[in-house]
């Protein structure tokens, strides 16, 4: 009885989150409460965006080594892993499920699979990335695209710092 009742609770959580996500795309007016409205469902995609992209690059290094494991065993390789359109994020509320459609899900993930295979380097996977970001922020009619992929541009810049200060103690020396 308990794991229908968390079944019925986590469906009704996934209706609201994907409702939530239709009526900010829908809201054409432009009063304040709708701006706002925008706004945190703008936030919500950032955030589902990420973890679409770390789950993706996650899921497929896991796909990757079980598949090396299942040919090795002379086994039928897994399935490839395919994204959700339903995240768990953190929010000032707690956290709460966010939605964010399966076509924009699936290119993220795709992006994060590529990352993860080295087929895409970090600067190719922030701009196709962010090129997702700004057709969802434009779908919401946000004023500013929300930035994709964060972190992975603060890790870039963090590298790009090392390297500098390395090359300026290089100098130092010579």
């Amino acid at each position: 009885m308990l794991g229908k009742l968390f079944g019925n609770a986590d469906k009704e959580q996934m209706v609201k989150a994907k409702q939530e996500f239709e009526a900010a795309i829908n809201a054409k007016d432009d009063s304040r409460e709708t701006r706002s409205m925008k706004l945190r469902m703008g936030l919500r995609c950032r955030a589902v965006l990420d973890k679409t992209f770390i789950e993706g690059a996650e899921r497929t290094a896991e796909h990757a080594e079980a598949s090396m494991l299942a040919v090795a065993n002379d086994e039928e390789k897994p399935k490839a892993p395919s994204p959700r359109a339903f995240q768990s994020i953190k929010s000032v509320n707690g956290e709460i499920l966010a939605y964010l459609p399966l076509e924009y899900a699936e290119e993220i993930f795709k992006v994060g699979a590529a990352f993860q295979l080295e087929e895409a380097s970090p600067e190719q996977a922030i701009e196709l990335c962010q090129a997702v970001a700004d057709k969802i922020s434009e779908a919401l009619d946000l004023d500013q695209p929300f930035e994709a992929l964060g972190f992975l541009k603060e890790q870039l810049a963090e590298e790009d710092g090392d390297e500098a200060d390395q090359d300026d103690d290089n100098g130092a020396n010579k």
